[in-house]
């Protein structure tokens, strides 16, 4: 969640990077940064970045696991010799069963 006091102006930024760079490690947080008070930017830590991305690629797994249940429920299942020939084949490779 943002909170207004995690809305700094770029030049600010600009001006006291270090210290924001620090904030930002101890806390965790984020900061939005604005240029005539229309937000441009937003500033993480690296921590903080990779924990994102990692829920991220978990919603997308999660997706993806539902979408094949759904599938499967639905009797729109593929036969994996034919997944591995179809495969295979778009790859140009050689699929010999």
């Amino acid at each position: 969640m943002i909170r207004t006091d995690d809305i700094r102006s770029l030049t600010d930024f600009r001006q006291h990077a270090a210290e924001h760079l620090a904030r930002l490690a101890e806390s965790g947080g984020v900061e939005v940064l604005t240029v005539n008070g229309e937000a441009k930017g937003v500033v993480m830590s690296p921590k903080t970045f990779d924990e994102l991305a990692e829920k991220a690629l978990q919603a997308e797994i999660t997706e993806k696991i539902k979408r094949g249940m759904e599938q499967a429920k639905a009797g729109q299942l593929v036969d994996s010799e034919e997944a591995f020939r179809e495969i295979a084949n778009k790859h140009g490779l050689k699929f010999d069963r």
